[in-house]
Parts: C-alpha cells; structure tokens; sequence
C-alpha cells in the first residue's frame, strides 16, 4: 500500500476494496437516511393525537382525526421499515463484496512474499489480521455506517424540531445529550484510542498463540512439550484479559454508565422544566396548550435516547474497524518478490548466485553479503 493510501482515510480505503459495489453503500446511506425521516413521523402522529385530545378533554368522542393520525403514523412505520431493509441489503451487498476483495488482494499479495516472511509471521497471526480483520469490516460497512447516517439525520432534524414551540424544553431535552456525547468522547478519545489500539493488538497475540498451539499438538505430544508449549498460550490469554479488563472496566465503566443513565433518563431534565413553567402557563391561560407542548417534548425525548445508543454502539463499530484495517495494512504492505513477466527457461539445471546479500528481517548483519558461486549439474 502507498503513502499516499496510508494517507487517505479509512472509509475511503475501504469504500476504494469495494469496486464496483462502492455505489451501493451510497445508495444504502441515502435510504437509511430517508428511513429514519419516515420514522419520526408516527412520533408526530401521536403528539397530534395527544393535541386533539386535550384539545376537547374531557369530551374524547369530538377528537375526529385520531383515528386518521393512527392509520398515518402506522402507513410512515411500515414504510420506514421497507426503506430501511432496503438500505442494509444495498450496505450488506456492498460490505460483502469489500470483505471478500480485501481476502483476495491479500492472498494475492502473500503469494508474491518471500519465504521468510511466514516464519516471522505465523499462520494464526496472518489467519487474524487478514480473514478476521476483514470480517470485521463487515459490520461497520453493514450496519453502523447506515446508523451513523440515519442517525445524525434523525438528530438534526431532531433538534431543529425541539425548538418549534418552546425552546426551553427543547434545552432541557437535548442536555442529557450533551452530557451523553462528552461521556463517549471520554470513552473512545484522546488517549483512550491508543488503549484500544492495545487491547486489539493482544487480542492478535492471543490468537496467534492459539492457532498455532492447536496446530502443533501432535509435534508437542511426541516430544513431551506440554507444559512449556500452553505457557505461550496462557500468557497470550492472560494478557489479553488484562487488557480488557483494564479497558472495559476501568476506563469505560464510569463514562459508560454516565452515558447510559443519561441516555435513558433523557425525560428527567424534562419535568423540572415543565414544573417552572406550568405557572406561567396557568396565569396566561394556556394551560392546555402547555400540556400539549410538554407532551411534544415528551415523545421526542424518547427518539434523542434512541439515537444516542445508535451512535455509541455505531462509534465503537468504527474504532473496530479502524483497528482492523491497521491489521489488513500489516499484511498488504509485506514485502514482495519480483517476479518477472515473461520468466526465462532455463537452459539447463546449473545455479548460479551473482553477488547475493541478504539480511534477516530484524538483524542488522547481513547472513549473506556479496556471495557469488555456481553449482553445476550434479
């Protein structure tokens, strides 16, 4: 892989491994996108009913429309579920495909390295950082980018809704999601990258060591070399547990649960601003109009608690997949033999080494400088 590839970003990488399916996962966004518009609406629907209701309380029978505003908010439902199927099957054709070109371009590519590149980097690790690392494209391919998408749709539009009627609920609805996006950025930033980046690499080891204890069973009976063969493997193990726990339950256990709290208690910033205002709202008599209002911001506090858990679990997906592609880069930037287009035929079977040197990856001594011999038939 160039410089310049390493430079680009890694949606761009992997949109450049999906081909000719690259258009599907802009398609597949666009509808996501127009699926979560179309399921707000139900949202909007109930807060009609709510309105009419109240409107003619306690004479339930005048509200005409509720029935029409039933069928409307349940027509918008299914509409949104049809667009967004669509949407991930366009986004899963196109994460299918990149998947299985990034496993194809990197077999090609191990075909062309030395020998010696497989006794560094062991069949487990390679199996990892190639067939896992792509598998794990999948996911933020499939799912999360079309929750990303949708998602930030939904908040936008969102936002700008809540300031419709009274701006001060609006405020107190979308400060929980303040607090909430700090608590993830704790989570996910600054530092706190590089401790995901660790807990991926040991992921790694701890594959290798398992592929590769596995694969040497036999040769470790016969030999007798039980014990000393599964310590690799247990400290590989060991090492990977540290760090996620490290990870999961100290650097993410108070930001996560600040986040979840206050995802899911969205609505408590809400009553204490409603009980402020409900006196004004009675003096100005509007009482029922207030009613309506906070009935509003009610249903769609629920939607802003909705869209923050997508961007979490979307935000992690895409730290995963950064991770994953670091490990995909390791295996496409191997270096290669030089093999020529149209191979001589040899005349006979004589060897000849003009002027070799070769340095074992890591050394700093060459095991072979400027040999030069010929081995003749025979």
């Amino acid at each position: 892989m160039t410089e310049t590839a390493k430079r680009k970003s890694d949606l761009g990488i992997l949109l450049e491994y999906a081909g000719d399916r690259r258009g599907l996962t802009f398609l597949g966004l666009t509808l996501s996108a127009i699926a979560m518009v179309l399921s707000m609406a139900p949202y909007i629907c109930i807060w009609l009913v709510v309105r009419d209701l109240v409107a003619v309380a306690p004479n339930w029978s005048a509200a005409s429309n509720v029935s029409a505003y039933g069928w409307t908010a349940f027509a918008f439902a299914v509409a949104g579920i049809i667009v967004y199927f669509a949407a991930l099957m366009c986004t899963h054709l196109a994460a299918f495909r990149t998947a299985s070109n990034i496993r194809k371009q990197g077999m090609a590519h191990l075909m062309r390295t030395p020998l010696g590149y497989f006794d560094n980097n062991a069949s487990g690790l390679i199996r990892n950082r190639l067939d896992g690392a792509s598998a794990e494209t999948e996911t933020l391919l499939a799912h999360n980018l079309a929750d990303i998408v949708g998602t930030v749709v939904m908040l936008i539009s969102v936002i700008a809704i809540m300031f419709v009627f009274d701006c001060r609920m609006g405020m107190a609805c979308l400060f929980a999601a303040i607090i909430s996006i700090i608590s993830m950025f704790t989570m996910m930033g600054g530092k706190n990258a590089g401790l995901m980046r660790e807990y991926q690499a040991a992921q790694d080891r701890m594959s290798k060591a398992g592929t590769e204890y596995v694969r040497g069973i036999p040769v470790v009976k016969v030999f007798q070399q039980t014990v000393s063969s599964f310590k690799a493997f247990r400290e590989a193990i060991d090492d990977y547990s540290e760090k996620a726990s490290f990870y999961q339950g100290k650097v993410c256990r108070v930001p996560q649960a600040v986040n979840l709290t206050f995802t899911e208690g969205a609505f408590v910033f809400l009553v204490p601003v409603a009980l402020l205002l409900a006196p004004d709202a009675l003096a100005s008599g509007d009482f029922a109009g207030f009613v309506t209002d906070f009935a509003f911001y009610a249903v769609f506090s629920a939607i802003i608690s909705t869209a923050l858990a997508k961007i979490m679990f979307a935000a992690s997906g895409m730290m995963l997949a950064s991770t994953a592609l670091g490990r995909i880069r390791q295996v496409m930037d191997a270096p290669t033999l030089d093999i020529a287009a149209t191979p001589a035929v040899p005349l006979d079977n004589r060897v000849e080494f003009k002027d070799v040197s070769f340095t074992y990856e890591g050394a700093t001594d060459p095991a072979l400088k400027n040999v030069s011999f010929t081995a003749e038939p025979g």
